[in-house]
Formats: structure tokens, sequence, C-alpha cells
């Protein structure tokens, strides 16, 4: 009787694999059309190869049965008998979202009921016209002897080590061969080296084979043990392990086998050989981000406590001179060099390459110039630039709304364009790269531009401001407008864009992760967006300054310079204050106005320190009454029934143990600006 295997344990390895192969078959698929070189096609059949065993292996028919179609086109492309169309891909596509949605739905625990006939007829058709849907390969037995290129190559192999033969006969009413023909496999790879594998580990996969299979290799284990395990692997009707010694000249080379590895070129001849690889000891493992979180919860705990015990072992040090002073000292330096490279650590391991986000634009990219009728040439650099994962799940969605604006709004039709003067092809870049401690992201393009004199007369017409108003502005200040709620200068309303939602949305989630957002364009030449964004949410360097009693942090990488101010150094500017500082004039923000809180005495008015801080270009002086110093500290959200966060983009806990709260500097230039 075979014991049932229970695959539902296998669930979540397969959804992981599962979103892995298809993230290459999309991206590798959307490449195919400038680049179908036969090692593109090889890696995205080896994708779909991989998809279709596992699915089957996890019994869901229709998500295999897809694949193997999909597998069949690509087939036909490796070997050239179906020529690469704009049509082609677009099936292709449509059968990887219908293969998304499966996994979507198994997922969800319901399993992959979608109906994919039309898809699969469709595929089935552009194999139609290749004049040679394949057939499926008669099934391979098994020989009981080998060709006379193996059996000299396997004599050779035996100088490395005695060679063993495992010969094996599954039930017939097994339902999945290759799964047990690979568990064979794996229990001899534990401490042996395949060297032969009939038929080969591809006919394998494909179940191109009745009930009869063998496998040569080199054991280093105890061979009785061995055949103990192999003989309870379930729907074995008998396995028989010898070992395998050279014998007369034997059965035709025309049976596909594998070639043993390293072994000399003859073997390279036989029909179909594939080299059965030794498995590798795995170098990484899956790790649930679940509990990665809770790990840098734990660390962000620790580090609060190492600022505080080297608090308190300053403040000893100060007031009492006993010995022990200095190995406590020694101790505090030791704890905190080891937290901070754990804390590094952790930082590291939450680290994921941009390259997330970037392989999905070039689907959306493709999609939307073919809805809008527009030639667009998508480059992407930088992918593998590292953030933290809380803030790549983030900026997810600013970045594709961005991108879809430029689409819509930026590039012009190729008609257009060459009206213009330009190529008819426009051109989209898109770009990642580290600036000292934070990560900027630019989205340029070379369309039509935001024609800052357009800017004002819809700032006008909307009520936002005066004529006279929308005048004084700059044509940067002007195209900053677009962040306003509810602006957009779109002609009419598509499915894409020109709602008057979106880039004041965008502005607010970018702000949200404490990152920065700009906007630089040019009329006719192109337009940039800029955002900049913190390595990660968790840990900040910040600048301690104390206003109003209180102490506040601000985040370093905003802050310029400080400076120590008086009432003669400041100047009025349209009732403004300002201060010059080599040359440029840089408006001055009372802190304790900006918070709402009045000054402790008419004194702290009247003389303080100003720190520079900056956002994108521009620049401001916010006036506070002290500088404490700077500190590494661990962000801490506040909670919603605290109310809304205003100025604050968080609280940190402080090394006495007070609660110090963190100033949203975009925030506080913002409101200075009156937007």
């Amino acid at each position: 009787m075979s014991a049932e295997l229970d695959m539902s344990q296998y669930l979540g390895l397969f959804m992981q694999e599962a979103e892995e192969q298809l993230e290459i078959l999309e991206t590798e698929t959307l490449k195919l059309e400038t680049d179908a070189s036969q090692e593109r096609l090889q890696v995205i059949f080896r994708a779909a190869h991989t998809l279709k065993g596992s699915s089957r292996a996890m019994g869901f028919s229709k998500f295999a049965e897809l694949t193997h179609e999909l597998e069949d086109i690509l087939d036909l492309l490796r070997a050239g008998k179906l020529s690469l169309s704009s049509s082609i891909t677009d099936r292709l596509l449509a059968a990887i979202d219908a293969l998304w949605q499966m996994a979507a739905s198994i997922g969800a625990g319901e399993g992959d009921n979608l109906e994919c006939g039309p898809l699969v007829r469709s595929l089935q058709e552009c194999a139609g016209e290749a004049g040679s849907a394949a057939p499926a390969a008669a099934a391979a037995k098994a020989p009981d002897e080998l060709p006379d290129e193996i059996v000299e190559a396997l004599t050779a192999a035996l100088e490395q080590g005695p060679i063993f033969d495992a010969k094996f006969r599954l039930m017939e009413d097994c339902v999945m061969k290759f799964a047990r023909a690979f568990m064979a496999i794996n229990a001899i790879q534990a401490s042996g080296e395949i060297l032969v594998a009939i038929p080969d580990t591809e006919k394998l996969e494909e179940e191109e084979f009745e009930q009869d299979f063998r496998l040569i290799f080199h054991y280093s284990g105890d061979t009785e043990a061995l055949e103990k395990e192999l003989k309870s692997l379930g729907e074995m009707e008998s396995v028989a392990l010898t070992s395998w010694e050279p014998t007369a000249p034997g059965a035709s080379a025309a049976e596909a086998v594998s070639a043993p590895a390293g072994v000399a070129a003859p073997v390279a001849s036989v029909p179909d050989a594939v080299p059965a690889r030794k498995a590798e000891t795995a170098q990484t493992v899956r790790v649930d981000v679940a509990r990665l979180d809770s790990l840098m919860n734990l660390v962000g705990e620790l580090a609060i406590d190492r600022t505080r015990i080297s608090q308190v072992a300053s403040e000893l040090a100060s007031a009492t001179d006993d010995p022990r002073l200095e190995i406590l000292t020694e101790v505090v330096g030791h704890v905190a060099r080891i937290t901070t490279d754990l804390q590094d650590q952790i930082m590291k391991a939450r680290m994921m390459p941009v390259e997330i986000i970037f392989n999905r634009l070039p689907r959306v990219v493709r999609d939307l110039a073919q809805k809008l009728g527009k030639d667009i040439k998508l480059e992407l650099h930088g992918a593998e630039t590292e953030l933290d994962r809380t803030v790549i799940e983030l900026i997810g969605d600013p970045i594709l709304h961005v991108l879809r604006n430029s689409l819509d709004h930026g590039l012009e039709t190729p008609a257009d364009r060459l009206q213009a003067g330009k190529p008819e092809q426009g051109s989209l870049i898109i770009s990642a790269a580290h600036q000292e401690n934070h990560i900027v992201i630019q989205i340029q393009d070379d369309g039509r531009g935001i024609d800052p004199a357009r800017i004002r007369a819809k700032a006008v017409e909307k009520g936002m401001m005066t004529e006279a108003a929308a005048e004084r502005l700059t044509d940067k200040e002007a195209v900053q407008l677009v962040f306003a709620s509810g602006f957009s200068t779109a002609q009419e309303v598509s499915e894409v864009s020109g709602r008057g939602v979106g880039m004041d949305i965008v502005r607010s989630n970018i702000q949200k992760v404490g990152g920065m957002i700009d906007i630089d364009s040019v009329a006719g030449k192109g337009t940039t967006v800029s955002l900049r964004l913190p390595l990660t949410l968790a840990i900040i360097r910040g600048l301690m300054i104390r206003q109003t009693g209180q102490v506040y942090v601000i985040p370093l990488a905003s802050v310029i310079e400080t400076l120590a101010i008086h009432d003669e150094s400041l100047q009025t500017v349209n009732g403004r204050e300002v201060i010059v500082i080599r040359g440029q004039t840089i408006p001055i923000l009372r802190l304790e106005r900006a918070l709402g809180v009045p000054p402790q005495s008419a004194e702290n008015s009247s003389r303080g320190y100003a720190v520079i801080v900056g956002i994108g270009e521009q620049r401001l002086g916010l006036a506070v009454d002290g500088l404490v110093g700077e500190q590494e500290m661990v962000i801490k959200s506040i909670s919603r029934f605290c109310g809304g966060l205003g100025s604050f983009n968080g609280a940190t806990i402080l090394g006495d143990g007070r609660v110090a709260l963190i100033l949203d500097i975009a925030g506080l230039a913002m409101n200075s600006r009156g937007l």
C-alpha cells in the first residue's frame, strides 16, 4: 500500500517559487521584443518548465496545462520554427497574466479554477502556424544495457570511487512519477553524485517514461541505509541497488541518458545528454518578513538602552572616581559596538533592490504606450540599488503614478514629436542611485514638459491665487503648484489621468516615509521628477534642538548648517523675516510659531540659533532656542489615537528616557510657504 503524500505542507514553497518564476517570465518576455537572443529564450523556457513541473507536482492541472502550452511556444521560438511578433508577445503576456491570477487564487486557498480555454487555444493556434505543434515524445523506458560511450566514461569514473546502480519500478497507479524520481535523486545526492540518469533528467521532469527509471552514481555513505531509504519512498513497486561494473558493449546509443559529470567528450555525442549535477548546499534561507520586523524592533529597543547606559556611565564618571568605572566604561563601549554591528546587519537583511519595483514598469510602459498610440523607449538604471523593504512597499504606487503621468501628459505621439522636430520615439529614463544617506529615484522624459505660464493661468482660474500673486511666482515655484490638491492641467479626463487627484497624494505618500519630491521641467524639452528617499524608516541620525523647554529632533539628512543669530542679523522682506548667508537670502521660520507654542521669555526671541535645512532646492532657517547635539535614534510611530501628527514624523526615546518628537521638515517648509 503506497503512502499518501500530503502536498499542502509545500504550498508556501510553491507560492514563493511561482512568484519568482513568474517575475522572470514577465520581465524577460518584455525584453524579447528588443533582444530575442537564444540565451533569453532559454531563461524564459526554463522558468515556464519549472512552473509546469512544480504546479503538476502540487496537482494544479490548469496551471500546468497553461504553462505547458507556453513552454511549447517558447520551444518553437528556440528552434527557429516560429518567428517572434508583437501578436505572439501579446499572447505570451496574456498567458502570464492568467498565471498570476491563478497564483493569487491558489494563495487565497481557492485553487487554480480559472477558465483559460481561450488562452490555451490562442497559444495552440500560434503553434499551428509553425506547422508543428510538438507531439508528445514517445515514453522512454530505462534500458538494461548502456551505450558503449557511457560504459567507457563510467569505467574511467571508477578511478574516483565505487559506482552504484539503482533500478526503480513505480506502481502503475503512481500519479506523480517525476516527484518520486526526484525524491530518489535527492536521497542519493545527500552523500553522492548522480553520474547517469535513464531517462535523462528532463524526460523525468516531463514524465516521459512509464514505470521504470535508473540512476547510476558515486556514493560515499552507508549503502545499506540508502537502500532502505529508497525502498521506503512511497509508490515504489521495486528498488534494486547493486554495484556497477563494466560489461560488454550494450544497447544502442539512441537511448537518451544523462552524461557523467566531468567525464570526457565522447559522452557529449549521445543524443539528449544532460549533465547530472550534484546538489550544492544552500547558502541562503528564507525568513518570514514578520520575523525580520520583530528582530528590528528588538534591536531598536537595544539601541535605545545602549544610549541610556552610555549616558548613565558618562554621568557616573563625572560624579565619582570609583576605579570600577573604567571597567564599566570599557564594557559599555564594547556593548555599544556590538549593538551597532548587530543593528547594521539587521538593517542589511531588510534591504531589497529597487529592481522589485522596476520590474513592474516595462509592462506598464508597453501596455500604456500601445493604448495611447505612442512609441516609447524605456531605460532602467540602478535597479540593484537597495532600500529598506518598508520603503520599497510604500513607494511603488507613487512611482507608478508619476510614470503614468509622464506617459499620458508628458510624452507626445510620434506625429506630434516629428512636428516638434524630435525623434519619433520618445525616451523615458528611470534611475536610482545613492546620494549621501538617501536614495534618489528619477523619472525623466523628453516630452512636452510643463509650461509655467499655463500653470499660472490655471491657478488663477481655480481661484488658488490672484493674477498678481501668480505673476510673482518664479517658473520653479509655478511648477510646484502641480502638487496642490485638485490641480490638473489636462484638457480632458482619461482613464489614465486628468481628474486632479494624484500628485498631491504622491507628495503626501513620499513625505510619509520621510522623503521629498521635486520637479524640474523645461517646456518643450522634458520633465524630471526626483524622489529623495531615506534608506530606512527604522533608524536615523538626528540633531536635537531645544525649544520652549522641550527637546525636538531634526533629521540630520535635512540639516545643511547651524549658526547663532541675533535680531540685528535678521532682515524683513515683504513682512517676513529672512537672513542673508553668503549672499543667499533664506526665509526664517520661528519654531514656536510653527508649533503653536509661546516662547518662554522675550529674551529667547531676541537671540538663539538658526538651523538651515534643505528640501530639494529650497532653503529654510528654523529659529530655535538652543542646540543639544547629534544622536542616532530609533524612530517610533505615533498612535493614531494621539490625533494627527501635524508637524511631526514620529518620536524617539532619548538617553535619559524622555520622549522627543521628530520634526517633519518637508511639512514645515510647505506650511511656511502657505501651500
